[in-house]
């Protein structure tokens, strides 16, 4: 039985304020640019999502109360408006020369759907929780769960009729993710997508797994609630663009020789006289005392079989290894870094001396995604950096609790 894709009434920008409205994806912004927004951006979503973001040290009381409260003007102001009709929307992202084309729509989801969507990656609780918390105080899901499928459909050919027509919206978002959107409201249509997607068996949360599991506590603390409705937003697997997301490590007593002579008992370790992307699983990229490494991570059997990704055998292996009693040496943090992050910004932190050692490591193939979430793997928190990715703000869903 596959799961309900349906319509819904969203609620959305006027084209005139949309820009202003859309909430910013941090890991694409710079410190200026963030600040840039807090100060000139009146209604941005940012206000409902933390406000804690423009008020520093507000109390809990006061920041629900601002959420609700500057959610309410934005509709009383008509920033945004509620659509006559339930809708679908057509999607389109563009960056890094990529076209990506998916649907945006509301799922029905029950104590059920965690055998039809699935998960892959960790999660930190304290940042469900928050989601938790103002879904319950808004009632209004402001960002997408970003889902993915590898089932084969014709939705194409409501993609292909729509992107000839002029979109609702058409901007570029700051990070360089052009965005446009069309709205689905022909009867015969709406019909199609439906019909479509019940050939959909599972899918796959590529972006929004604190989003999905705010959701699902959502659902176990309503009362006399059989479902609740999930805003998301629903590409292919050829339409997701998946980047790496790398470490920087600090070590307490950092010694070069033996960092090296660590690494070098358990994998294969290989000067560079520059950087050299890896094409595939199992190469590990270490930039450290002005040197490129190469780790072939996969020669050792016994330990590569034994995890499921790079990212697994860095932390769990690598750095367990490096932080050692014996070595006087100490993990004091090990910083995720953003993808979109190139080799030369890893090696520029550690040559301004804020991180001891860089690690590159290989993006993971939405394949080797959807293998891991079927087989029930979880991988560490932060392993999977999607770029472009859509927005919060722009297509949003008033929710029934």
């Amino acid at each position: 039985m596959s799961l309900t894709v349906k319509p819904f009434r969203a609620f959305r920008p006027q084209a005139k304020r949309v820009k202003e409205v859309v909430l910013p994806t941090f890991d694409n912004l710079t410190e200026k640019q963030l600040n840039k927004i807090l100060k000139e951006s009146e209604y941005n979503f940012l206000n409902v999502v933390s406000p804690e973001a423009f008020y520093p040290g507000i109390s809990k009381t006061n920041s629900r109360k601002h959420a609700y409260d500057h959610l309410q003007s934005m509709i009383r102001n008509k920033i945004i408006f509620q659509e006559d009709d339930e809708c679908f929307y057509v999607y389109h992202l563009n960056k890094y020369k990529k076209n990506l084309y998916g649907i945006v729509a509301s799922i029905n989801i029950n104590n059920q759907s965690k055998k039809k969507i699935l998960k892959h990656e960790a999660i930190y609780n304290e940042r469900s929780k928050s989601i938790l918390k103002t879904l319950k105080n808004t009632k209004m899901q402001v960002g997408p769960v970003y889902l993915s499928f590898r089932d084969k459909t014709n939705l194409n050919l409501i993609i292909n009729k729509y992107k000839k027509i002029k979109p609702l919206y058409k901007f570029k978002t700051l990070g360089g993710t052009t965005r446009s959107l069309w709205r689905v409201s022909e009867v015969k249509d709406i019909d199609y997508i439906k019909k479509e997607y019940t050939k959909v068996k599972k899918f796959y949360i590529a972006d929004g797994h604190h989003r999905f599991s705010a959701l699902e506590d959502l659902l176990k603390s309503t009362k006399n609630k059989q479902s609740v409705n999930m805003l998301s937003a629903i590409f292919d697997q050829s339409n997701i663009n998946i980047l790496g997301f790398h470490r920087i490590a600090n070590i307490k007593n950092y010694d070069h020789e033996i960092f090296i002579s660590k690494i070098k008992k358990l994998f294969p370790l290989t000067k560079k006289t520059k950087f050299k992307s890896p094409r595939k699983d199992g190469i590990l990229m270490i930039y450290t005392k002005k040197q490129w490494y190469a780790v072939d991570l996969s020669s050792n059997k016994k330990i590569y079989r034994n995890y499921e990704t790079d990212t697994d055998i860095l932390e769990k292996v690598i750095i367990k290894t490096i932080s050692n009693k014996s070595n006087g040496m100490k993990l004091k943090n090990l910083i995720n870094v953003p993808g979109k992050s190139d080799h030369v910004e890893l090696s520029k932190q550690v040559d301004k001396g804020l991180a001891d050692a860089a690690f590159f490591i290989c993006p993971l193939a939405i394949k080797k995604i959807m293998s891991l979430a079927d087989r029930n793997r979880v991988v560490p928190k932060k392993s999977t950096y999607f770029d472009p990715k859509p927005a919060d703000g722009l297509v949003n869903l008033l929710m029934d609790i």
